[in-house]
């Protein structure tokens, strides 16, 4: 291995989203709340780890990712406060080791680490238990390639697949939603009292992205994705997931610090009759600014 640059590369990147949902359960029956909308706040640091050189043709440009992600739901309160019970903080970490290839081939092996937090409590809900509970965390390991295509007219086609296995662990439905509230959905919804996250599996994923850059500031993204999930542990053993999106972005450099970024797609989630309330459809639109430095 030879190394190219030893050089740390630190930014930070601090940006708001509001968007709305036309079914925030994710349920293929999505009672009364028929549309909605979310807010989030992120705090994001990357720092890259260098460049390394393996034989002539190959460079590794190792980095991290630290975030913090909040999110508020029904921020317009179609709801009154009935879906601030689903506020959540997200906490993520990765680490990531891109290998460029030549023909312009990319394969990356990384590792992700997620944890979900609840940080509404006792004032927020007095009829339930929750007092910022660590919902879940889970450790994903991943690898995937991806190839860059230039086309003569300027655009640029991008393919990727890859496979990931997430390992996971949380509270029960009771410990995430208190004594009280669980007791309620149990009687509705006939759910039982299993783990809250019971996301181990295996995911196959593919990907197309066209990139149309419209001048020097603004850059329009059309994407369609496939992915299908394998669960293999706990409630959710022998349960397919795949999910299907399409959709696209315009991103707006207002200057070398900002971005503007509008968005929509269509998702559909199809299972394999193993959990069918867990299918879905989903319309998602909204807008992005962020405020980005590089140190």
């Amino acid at each position: 291995v030879e190394v190219k640059s030893s050089e740390l590369s630190p930014s930070l990147s601090l940006s708001t989203s509001f968007k709305y949902t036309s079914n925030p359960q994710k349920s293929n029956s999505p009672s009364k709340l028929e549309d909605g909308t979310t807010l989030d706040l992120s705090l994001m640091f990357m720092l890259g780890l260098g460049e390394y050189g393996i034989g002539d043709e190959v460079v590794c440009t190792p980095s991290l990712m630290l975030m913090h992600l909040r999110t508020y739901n029904d921020t317009v309160k179609d709801f009154g406060t009935e879906m601030r019970l689903f506020d959540v903080d997200v906490q993520i970490a990765s680490l990531t080791f891109p290998f460029v290839l030549p023909n312009d081939y990319t394969l990356s092996i990384g590792n992700t680490y997620v944890r979900p937090i609840s940080f509404r409590n006792d004032g927020d809900y007095p009829n339930h238990q929750m007092k910022g509970n660590i919902l879940s965390y889970s450790n994903t390991p991943s690898i995937s390639l991806s190839k860059i295509i230039p086309l003569e007219n300027g655009h640029i086609l991008s393919l990727s697949s890859g496979l990931s296995y997430a390992r996971s662990n949380g509270d029960t439905f009771s410990e995430s939603l208190g004594d009280v509230l669980f007791q309620s959905y149990q009687l509705e919804f006939g759910i039982e009292n299993t783990l809250s996250n019971v996301q181990d599996g295996m995911t196959h994923s593919m990907g197309i992205t066209y990139i149309i850059p419209v001048d020097d500031k603004l850059t329009i993204t059309p994407t369609i994705s496939y992915s299908k999930m394998f669960y293999k542990k706990g409630a959710n053993s022998g349960r397919e997931d795949v999910t299907y999106i399409i959709g696209g972005s315009a991103s707006y450099t207002y200057s070398e610090s900002i971005n503007i970024s509008a968005a929509a797609n269509y998702s559909a989630k199809e299972s394999n009759g193993v959990n069918a309330a867990t299918e879905y459809r989903d319309f998602i639109s909204g807008f992005t600014f962020a405020v980005n430095h590089s140190f």
